[in-house]
């Protein structure tokens, strides 16, 4: 099977006055006019299939345009990029086909289970480039990374800050204990972006968005706790080379993020509101971070684009 297609419910019409997808086409159609929502997108690992499908359902209405700007760490930095340039749908097939097969992910090599050189030099760049001329023309893509030797956040601009797209890429997914390794860019070195801020509200807001839509990767009530005592043993003994902040933030509670879930849930009650989620049905029973299993992979990814076509029907007040 080639990529996911799109559905023909995906497809049929354009959103309804009304709804959050109305508002969001109105927006797209004369983005100029007025203040637009930022664009949040979570990554995860393979998890991140998920928020790829639904950006795949945004670029099927053609919402590219409603957003200010789009954000992400991790997997979701990859995301956002492809979807700015056009490519969420086509892109979809670098979970289920390429991921799956080649060799990136193998949990078995403890050095290095995230190959993430040759996901970057090899899936994306020969097999899956992305179209830099529609990237540039997209609404801005800040990328949130973790500083190396602080595990403080950094957020980097596309294409203003003038980095390689890929390499920002591979800075944000290198996951210290899959991957290893400090990635430089310009003069300073970096490590997995969802280190830092999973969910980076808190940064589209310091960058003036007033309203946020928000693609999560996980569902409702998930926190990120202190590990047990096994992750904090494996901790000690890898990954090589990190800096002790980066490895005690590996393991610690992250009370930035547990804020903005509660935040978003109790949110997501309310009537009137500035942060539309979309959660995700049941995701963790699906996929993990590295998930291999293509059936589960396409699994998710349809229940995302279900879950997104019922996101943007809702009312929108």
């Amino acid at each position: 099977m080639g990529q996911l297609e799109a559905t023909a419910d995906t497809l049929s019409g354009v959103p309804e006055d009304g709804t959050l997808g109305g508002y969001l086409r109105d927006l797209a159609s004369a983005p100029s006019d007025r203040p637009r929502p930022a664009l949040i997108v979570q990554g995860g690992g393979m998890r991140a299939i998920y928020s790829m499908a639904a950006l795949a359902v945004l670029e099927d209405h053609g919402l590219r345009d409603a957003f200010s700007m789009v954000l992400g760490s991790s997997a979701g930095v990859l995301n956002s990029a492809y979807f700015l340039a056009g490519q969420a749908r086509e892109s979809i097939s670098i979970y289920t086909e390429v991921l799956t097969t080649r060799g990136v992910i193998k949990p078995w090599r403890l050095w290095r289970v995230i190959d993430v050189d040759r996901m970057i030099d090899v899936t994306l760049k020969r097999h899956h480039p992305i179209d830099h001329d529609a990237l540039a023309a997209a609404p801005p893509l800040h990328a949130v990374l973790a500083d190396a030797e602080t595990a403080a956040p950094q957020v980097v601009c596309h294409p203003d800050d003038g980095f390689d797209v890929y390499e920002i890429f591979r800075a944000t997914v290198a996951i210290p204990l899959l991957y290893n390794r400090k990635v430089p860019l310009g003069e300073q070195r970096y490590v997995d972006g969802g280190l830092a801020d999973l969910l980076p509200l808190s940064v589209a807001r310091v960058l003036g968005a007033t309203e946020a839509v928000l693609l999560v990767t996980r569902g409702p009530g998930q926190r990120k706790h202190d590990s047990n005592r096994f992750l904090r043993g494996l901790t000690r003994a890898f990954p090589s080379g990190q800096s002790a902040a980066v490895r005690a933030r590996i393991v610690s509670a992250d009370p930035g993020y547990n804020t903005t879930m509660e935040e978003l849930e109790l949110e997501h009650e309310q009537i009137a509101r500035t942060t539309w989620t979309l959660w995700p049905s049941q995701l963790d029973q699906l996929v993990d971070r590295t998930t291999l299993d293509r059936r589960r992979l396409l699994d998710s990814a349809a229940r995302a684009e279900a879950d997104t076509l019922a996101f943007l029907r809702q009312p929108y007040r």
